[in-house]
């Protein structure tokens, strides 16, 4: 455990990581990853707060091993540093006066990691046929179409088979294997398994031993920190015993491997709960409070895009997991103003009707959880996309903004961000970006006022095909480099296979290689299409050479053409003139990328059209759009009409979202805003579209209930509005938190 003294400097943390790293250069990766990690988990905790029932706390090195790490607004992979953050430090040091031997040493450390972060390793080995085309790291100040993300993110670990199994099991089963396998690089992976989790097994011994220490100095908390020490023991070698003990070893290996997803928590601490609850151990409060801690402390330590996951197919035991939902949405009620973990619920026709009525009641409050994924569409449309079957596309799970993956049986993380309304304005700059006026995609023919709608569309296909390509190769890179590079031990040891085959979850050892690209402006881009379908080629108002000299200029002295372009059939008005283009442009995509398992090693790839507020950072660097959009504004969220163009009623919105084919791809945003009313009466009102959209194939959706007027005050009054909560896409802030583009985009959304 991490406890500074007065003799501790502020590197030398990672500067052991990094000896210890170049020390194990050329050794087996499976290895020289242990060896680090050994060093990483002996400094990475620090002691719990002293309201915590649970242990669990962490300080983020510069220099860490992990599949995914935040730092310099861009994401990392494998062996990372944070370069902004650590040259910042550095530099205060230095104006601090710290000796210059030392922060020379700093700096020769930085500098080395600069070329051997495994990012810098993947962007080195580009093809060239990406130059110009694939955007910088940093997404928030690079004008392109796509840009690469570094992560694997979105892992679910087994916790099923930790919990039973416990550390010492885990370990046992390593070594056996270890000793079995004639092939020196299993055997390297299976020993190195081992010693990550003794790794992990001596960060709980060291919380008992802090917590031992606690109960005797501390003596009015002392029954406290006894329970929290028998906890630690017990969960440092055995299987879990208590719903403490699992959450509690639970808890310590999220951190211990940077995992962020908490999963299908009602399937694997059900058990726990009710035998607790049976044994007169554990009451149903004392249960919350627990649950309410786990969840705190993954929030603030990793709290991004966190998914907590209530209900759906293939529970073990669903009477019991039916239990522990209802106490996690209790646990919901008094975390009124959390914003993580994104406690989803899998709901299905039959299901128990105490989850969903007691779902609705706290969405009427103002929760934007849960939110809503629909199961009797789902786990048909994952059978599809993934090409597996019934039993395993039950386990779906769903992680960060919304991307579907198969808990613990694949890998699903999304490495690109695609901006399709970008490569339409591309396109009809033959191939250009406007914004650098450089060459940007394929070369194309010249569309002219010769060319046809027809001719349009087959350019903008060409330009798809070719970036969405280059999203399967970066996927593919991604995966291989981090094969070469380490074996990600403690998330590859709770992965189905990966323990069989003695492979990690990157180099073929997973059940199901999968991937996804994010997908930014979908609607906007078919809007747009039917604009020009409407205006330019159906009645003839304006040429496609008029057209795009009136997005160059923002539409300034073309009004009179925009007001033409607005006022086309918009998708979301149940109107086949919009919605038809719209089908035809979100299965071309959708089936482009799943045709990159074909090109690639990859066993499946899709498209999640899922928001977070990237639609207002990608709208930034996009011009004006041929639907009537203004340049630098946001774009559409998700799979949802463009902001209040829907505009005729409810029902209207829920036949033109549920046209769309939910089993070519991983996820899809739909973003609803009520008024309060209608939850009224445990949500007699709300209930009709709910299941009118449900029934009709409505995949997922995101509820905000809000009242406009509120929205409105808060803009000019928000230190009253202090505890507005909105779902924005792929998650949940306060109103007044957000930045002026990201209100517009809530505010403008039409409330039924």
């Amino acid at each position: 455990m991490f406890i500074p003294t007065k003799d501790t400097r502020p590197f030398d943390r990672e500067l052991k990581f990094t000896e210890v790293y170049k020390e194990n250069l050329h050794a087996h990766k499976a290895v020289r990853e242990e060896r680090c990690m050994a060093v990483q988990l002996d400094t990475y905790f620090i002691p719990p707060r002293a309201d915590d029932l649970i242990a669990g706390r962490i300080d983020r090195p510069w220099v860490a091993f992990a599949p995914c790490f935040e730092g310099d607004s861009v994401d990392k992979v494998g062996y990372c540093i944070d370069i902004a953050g650590s040259e910042a430090l550095l530099e205060d040091l230095i104006r601090q006066g710290l000796d210059k031997e030392y922060t020379d040493r700093v700096r020769e450390m930085i500098d080395f990691w600069k070329t051997e972060n495994t990012n810098t390793k993947i962007r080195n080995r580009f093809p060239a046929s990406w130059e110009g085309s694939m955007g910088r790291d940093n997404y928030f100040c690079d004008n392109a179409a796509i840009h690469p993300l570094y992560r694997i993110a979105g892992v679910n670990l087994d916790n099923k088979k930790l919990l039973h199994l416990g550390l010492g099991g885990l370990i046992r089963e390593a070594l056996s294997l270890a000793d079995k396998t004639t092939d020196p690089d299993k055997e390297a992976f299976y020993r190195s398994v081992a010693g990550a989790l003794r790794s992990v097994s001596r960060v709980l011994k060291d919380y008992a031993n802090y917590a031992k220490t606690q109960a005797e100095a501390v003596p009015e908390k002392r029954e406290h920190y006894l329970a929290m020490a028998q906890a630690c023991e017990n969960a440092s070698e055995k299987p879990a015993g208590t719903l403490r003990e699992a959450i509690q070893l639970v808890c310590v290996y999220m951190l211990s491997t940077r995992a962020v997803e908490i999963g299908r928590l009602d399937d694997y601490l059900a058990e726990y709960y009710a035998k607790d609850l049976e044994n007169g151990t554990l009451t149903h409060d004392e249960a919350v409070a627990l649950v309410d801690n786990f969840f705190t402390i993954i929030e603030k330590e990793r709290g991004r895009d966190t998914r907590a996951i209530i209900g759906g197919f293939g529970r073990e035991n669903p009477e019991e997991a039916d239990q522990f939902a209802l106490l996690v949405l209790d646990v919901l009620e008094q975390r009124q103003g959390h914003f993580y973990p994104q406690v989803s619920l899998r709901r299905y026709n039959g299901m128990d009707e105490r989850v969903w009525t007691r779902s609705l009641e706290l969405l009427g409050t103002g929760c934007t959880f849960p939110l809503l994924y629909n199961d009797d569409v789902n786990v048909p449309s994952v059978m599809r996309a993934m090409d597996v079957s019934r039993k395993v596309a039950e386990q779906y799970s769903f992680f960060g903004c919304g991307e579907y993956m198969l808990a613990t049986l694949s890998l699903g993380t999304p490495n690109t961000a695609l901006n399709v309304a970008k490569v339409l304005e591309i396109t009809l700059h033959n191939g250009v970006n406007p914004s650098t006026g450089a060459p940007c995609g394929l070369p194309q023919e010249p569309l002219t006022d010769r060319s046809t709608f027809e001719d349009v569309s087959r350019a903008y296909k060409r330009q798809l095909d070719f970036f969405i390509d280059i999203s399967g190769g970066f996927e593919e890179l991604l995966y291989d480099v981090c094969a070469e590079e380490a074996c990600f031990l403690l998330d590859s040891c709770l992965q189905n296979c990966c323990m069989e085959r003695g492979l990690s979850m990157v180099e073929g050892g997973i059940y199901h290689l999968g991937g996804t690209v994010e997908t930014y402006g979908n609607v906007t881009a078919y809007d747009s299409l039917s604009a020009i379908r409407d205006v330019v080629y159906e009645k003839r108002a304006m040429t496609l050479t008029e057209l795009v000299k009136a997005l160059d200029a923002n539409f300034v002295g073309y009004e009179d053409k925009r007001a033409l372009l607005l006022a086309a059939p918009k998708f979301g008005n149940d109107d086949d003139r919009a919605d038809s283009i719209a089908t035809e442009f979100h299965e071309f995509i959708c089936n482009a990328v799943r045709g990159q398992r074909a090109k690639t090693r990859l066993d499946s790839f899709l498209v999640v059209i899922i928001n977070n507020n990237m639609n207002v950072v990608l709208g930034a660097y996009v011009g004006a759009t041929p639907d009537g959009r203004l340049s630098g504004v946001f774009l559409s969220n998700g799979n949802s009409p463009y902001n209040g163009r829907d505009k005729q009623g409810v029902t209207a919105l829920i036949h033109s979202m549920t046209k769309m084919d939910t089993s070519i791809h991983a996820g899809g945003n739909q973003n609803l805003k009520f008024s309060k009313g209608m939850f009224e009466h445990q949500g007699a009102q709300i209930r009709a579209p709910l299941q009118t959209f449900f029934d009709l194939g409505g995949q997922q959706t995101n509820l905000s209930v809000v009242s406009q007027e509120e929205l409105e005050d808060a803009l000019v009054h928000p230190e009253l509005h202090e505890n507005l909560v909105v779902r924005v896409g792929g998650f949940t802030a306060r109103f007044i938190d957000l930045d002026k583009q990201t209100q517009q985009d809530v505010l403008l959304r039409t409330a039924y």
